[in-house]
């Protein structure tokens, strides 16, 4: 029997893994997360029940793991457009951060239903696994924003002493809550804005603050 090489087996362990993943997700979403067992997510997959602790440790880690799994293929899209000098270099930060909000909110949109497994069952997640969750997810998504923000600051588009891992932060914050609350949460908060008009309005408050120029105050 021809022996794999070293490539061959981190690609074959990285599809058993997406496999199992997928077959997570799904069964999560349908079951719950306090439902479901091993054993409904290896049916799912198709493979043994033992199979899956080759790749993860229980129940836990297959959940903190399954967010990275759905947000990487538009993360690694978006990280390698963004990341062309030419594309980065030709377009206004306003195309730039409009693309990229446009691309996380899919996100959340189309794995809300995962997404509101994950959160029902954090709480109940142990703290080493809530750690790797963030290095999973948090950090991995705003990684791609540090990125660009460092680019440009280094290119003079966005002013010196500005930092980037805040900045990545600060854009997030500004529509995350909005759409996990209505996507996930499911609570309507009470407005007439649709995404585009939330990404509309987010961008320029982001680049330019909210307070008016000094021409523009009114004085006391």
């Amino acid at each position: 029997m021809p022996r794999i090489n070293s490539r061959a087996r981190r690609a074959l362990t990285e599809q058993r893994k997406a496999q199992i993943l997928s077959a997570a997700a799904k069964v999560f979403a349908a079951k719950g997360y306090d439902r479901a067992t091993i054993a409904d997510i290896a049916r799912e997959a198709g493979i043994a029940e033992g199979s899956i602790y080759n790749y993860f440790k229980n129940k836990q880690d297959l959940l903190v793991s399954l967010p990275r799994q759905l947000i990487e293929p538009t993360i690694e899209a978006t990280r390698a457009r963004v990341s062309m000098t030419s594309f980065a270099e030709s377009s206004p930060p306003e195309e730039i951060l409009r693309g990229i909000a446009q691309n996380l909110i899919s996100i959340i949109q189309k794995n809300a239903h995962v997404i509101r497994a994950l959160v029902s069952a954090l709480p109940n997640v142990k703290q080493p696994l809530r750690e790797k969750y963030l290095q999973q997810v948090i950090l991995y998504a705003t990684g791609l924003l540090k990125d660009y923000f460092q680019q440009q600051i280094k290119q003079g588009v966005f002013r010196q002493g500005l930092t980037p891992e805040i900045l990545s932060l600060s854009f997030v914050g500004l529509f995350f809550p909005f759409v996990m609350f209505r996507e996930v949460l499911q609570v309507e908060i009470e407005t007439d804005l649709d995404y585009e008009q939330l990404i509309d309005a987010v961008i320029p408050l982001f680049l330019k603050g909210v307070l008016a120029e000094p021409g523009e105050r009114k004085r006391k």
